[in-house]
């Protein structure tokens, strides 16, 4: 069975510092007037040093701390109830803002579709070295054809090339013998489908510097809530929730 996702919040950039790990709070908001703008990075599996599964059919929304939309009584939640808060995923080049909570007449549903057009490059893309012939090679080394084809091939049993170049599989999982080694094809990038977060492996620095290098494992979305005139003075507490499935 593979790993559940492993999900972790970035509030404003992609350091490490800025996880989420508890109250984000937007301040003061007057009645009639918005909130500011925050952005948040959302990931799976950042660092990991092995594949999760991937989140699916990922959708973002608010909810009371209940876990309700805020219209049970005796727990009026009016952020949720009226879907105050907004929300823009930029990971998808989204120009504008949906409302999420309860939902109504602008936004049925109340929840928020999340995606990326970013990829996933195989952790080992960078460090793969060039096919030679007669070559020693080592259990899990990663090596390149000599003419790019989109592939890196993992050594899957150790041994010694062959004197000549092998003709390589471009299927994920293929097995090319070469010589007494075995190699199995891996994509050296991988792209997310719709309303997906890719659980895949990944050296992304603590500082975010390379985070493009995963960037089919986050999506980056803008929050912020626009408070109505008819706004009940008061503090409003809520979740921001991310739902999604996973195989």
């Amino acid at each position: 069975m593979a790993n559940a996702p492993i999900v972790s919040w970035y509030e404003g950039s992609n350091e490490t510092s800025k996880e989420v790990t508890g109250v984000v709070n937007y301040g003061v908001v007057d009645a009639d007037s918005a909130s500011p703008v925050k952005t948040f990075y959302i990931w799976n599996n950042r660092g990991g040093k092995e594949d999760c599964s991937k989140m699916e059919e990922v959708v973002f929304t608010t909810r009371d701390r209940q876990g309700g939309t805020g219209d049970t009584p005796g727990y009026v939640v009016e952020a949720v109830r009226d879907n105050w808060f907004h929300t823009r995923c930029d990971s998808l080049n989204e120009t504008d803002f949906t409302p999420v909570g309860k939902g109504g007449v602008e936004n049925e549903s109340g929840v928020h579709a999340l995606g990326t057009l970013g990829s996933t490059y195989h952790a080992d893309t960078k460090t793969a070295v060039a096919w030679t012939a007669q070559t020693v090679v080592s259990m899990n080394a990663a090596i390149s054809p000599v003419t790019d084809n989109g592939f890196i091939y993992i050594v899957t049993k150790a041994g010694t090339t062959s004197t000549t170049e092998p003709t390589w599989l471009t299927e994920e999982g293929a097995v090319i013998m070469d010589g007494n080694v075995e190699f199995t094809a891996v994509e050296k990038m991988k792209t997310p489908g719709t309303q997906e977060i890719l659980g895949l492996k990944n050296n992304v620095a603590p500082n975010g510097s390379n985070a493009d290098d995963a960037a089919g494992n986050f999506v980056k979305i803008s929050v912020y809530a626009e408070v109505p005139i008819t706004a009940s003075a008061g503090k409003n507490e809520l979740l921001k929730r991310v739902s999604y499935r996973y195989v």
